[in-house]
C-alpha cells in the first residue's frame, strides 16, 4: 500500500467513515506520535521514526477503494519535523504546535481558570431589501418578498432569487444586501443561478435581476462564488481593492478589512482581476488560472505603472477552502490570525493581556465544535484563556 492510500485512510477516520479496524490502527498511529512528543527527538530522528511508524501500520492496513478528491489534500506526513506533539479530539480534529513543547511551568492562578463555553455559528443572516426593511433570514421560510421582478425565497439555510419578470420586459434595477454577523454563515442563490457561500462577518450586495450586458456584485467579508455561465453578461465581484471579472467559474475571494492582504483563489475555470481604486493601476490586470491565488497586500499604494497583484501559483486549496467545508485549517499560523477566525466564528473580542510570540501552529478543527474544544488544545501549549461574556482574554 503507498502513502497516498494510507492517508485516504486518514481523511476517512476525520470524517467518521473508517472502519473500525481501520479507527484502531489510526488512532494507534496517533497514539505513538504523541508518544514520541515525550522523547527528545533531532529532526532527522523523528522523520525517521515516522517513516517506521508508518510502515509498521501500513502492512496491516487492506487497500481502499479509489477515492474522487475535488481538491488537493494536505500531506499529512510533511508536518514539519519539529511537531513532535500532536493532540487528538472529537469529530476529527487535530492540532500542533510547529516547535517542541516548552518544559512544564509552575501552576499559576491564572492558568487553571476554566473558561466558560460557547456553541459555535451557525447558518443565519440579514436579509436588506431595496427599501431598507430587514429579514431575519434564519426564522423566515417561503416566499418572504416580491423585488424587482424576482421571487425572493428562503429556505433551510439559503435565500434564492428566481426571475418572474419574463424575458420581454426589463425590470427596475433594485439592489439587495445579505450580511452575515460573527457567528454565522449562509447560502444564497441569485436571478441568474449563481451560488454563493458567505462566511461569517461578511456581506454581499446585489441587484435583484441582471439586466443589460454586465452581471455585478459587491463582496465585503469571504464569499465563495460558482458563477452561472453566460458569455454575454461577465460577471464581476467588486470589493475595496479589487474587480473580479468572470464568465463562468469557481472561485473563493477572502477580503477582511482586518486581514493582512486580500486573497482570490480559483478553483476552476479563469477569471481576470484588476486593482479597484478609481481607475489607478487598472490596466494592470491579471489572469488566474485554476489553482492560483491573487494576493493584494494591505494598505498597498496602487500605482498607474506598478500592479498590486502578487501571483501564488501553488496555494493550499484546502486550506482555503476548509471554512466552506465545515472546518478551520491552520499550517504555520500565527496565534493572532487563529484569533481572528474564532473570534468571527464564535462572535466574540479578542483581548491580549500578554505578548504574543513568533509560534506557528498547525492542524484542522472542526466548526462544529465548542469553543471550549479549540480552547484546550492551545491551552495545551502554554496558552490561556478566559471567557467573560463575549470577550475572550488570551493569557499566561
Amino acid at each position: 500500500m503507498d502513502k497516498h492510500s494510507f492517508f485516504s485512510i486518514l481523511d476517512k477516520y476525520q470524517d467518521g467513515t473508517a472502519s473500525p479496524a481501520e479507527k484502531a490502527l489510526i488512532e494507534e498511529y496517533y497514539r505513538r506520535l504523541e508518544k514520541a512528543g515525550t522523547i527528545e527527538l533531532s529532526g532527522e530522528e523523528e522523520a525517521a521514526l515516522k517513516e517506521a511508524m508508518y510502515k509498521q501500520i501500513a502492512t496491516n492496513l487492506e487497500e481502499p477503494k479509489a477515492t474522487i478528491i475535488p481538491i488537493t489534500r494536505k500531506n499529512y506526513s510533511s508536518v514539519a519535523a519539529a511537531a513532535v506533539l500532536l493532540m487528538v479530539i472529537g469529530a476529527g480534529s487535530y492540532f500542533w504546535l510547529l516547535k517542541k513543547p516548552a518544559p512544564p511551568v509552575a501552576q499559576t492562578k491564572t492558568s487553571n481558570i476554566k473558561p466558560q463555553d460557547l456553541p459555535p455559528g451557525r447558518d443565519a443572516a440579514i436579509l436588506t431589501l431595496a427599501d431598507g426593511q430587514t429579514i431575519i433570514l434564519d426564522s423566515a421560510n417561503g416566499t418572504i418578498s416580491q423585488q424587482g421582478g424576482a421571487t425572493v425565497v428562503n429556505n433551510n439555510g439559503k435565500v434564492s432569487y428566481a426571475n418572474t419578470s419574463g424575458n420581454n420586459s426589463q425590470p427596475a434595477v433594485v439592489y439587495n444586501k445579505v450580511s452575515t454577523a460573527r457567528g454565522n454563515q449562509y447560502q444564497l442563490v441569485l436571478a441568474d443561478g449563481s451560488k454563493v457561500w458567505l462566511n461569517s462577518a461578511s456581506s454581499l450586495r446585489f441587484p435583484t435581476s441582471f439586466t443589460g450586458n454586465r452581471r455585478e456584485v459587491e463582496l465585503d467579508g469571504e464569499g465563495y462564488f460558482e458563477i452561472a455561465k453566460d458569455a454575454s453578461k461577465p460577471f464581476h465581484v467588486k470589493t475595496k481593492t479589487q474587480d473580479i471579472e468572470v464568465l463562468g467559474t469557481h472561485f473563493n475571494v477572502n477580503a477582511y478589512s482586518d486581514e493582512d492582504a486580500t486573497k482570490t483563489t480559483l478553483l476552476e475555470g479563469s477569471i481576470k482581476m484588476k486593482p479597484e481604486a478609481g481607475g489607478q493601476g487598472s490596466e494592470k490586470s491579471v489572469v488566474l488560472k485554476p489553482g492560483e491565488q491573487a494576493v493584494i497586500a494591505a494598505n498597498t499604494p496602487l500605482s498607474a505603472h506598478h500592479s498590486p497583484f502578487t501571483i501564488n501559483h501553488s496555494p493550499d486549496l484546502e486550506k482555503v477552502m476548509a471554512w466552506k467545508n465545515g472546518w478551520f485549517e491552520f499550517d504555520e499560523t500565527d496565534i493572532k490570525m487563529i484569533m481572528r477566525q474564532i473570534s468571527r466564528w464564535y462572535d466574540v473580542d479578542i483581548r491580549y493581556e500578554t505578548k504574543t510570540n513568533n509560534e506557528k501552529y498547525g492542524g484542522r478543527i472542526s466548526r462544529n465544535l465548542n469553543l471550549s474544544n479549540i480552547l484546550k488544545m492551545l491551552e495545551n501549549y502554554g496558552l490561556h484563556f478566559k471567557l467573560e461574556g463575549k470577550t475572550l482574554t488570551v493569557i499566561k
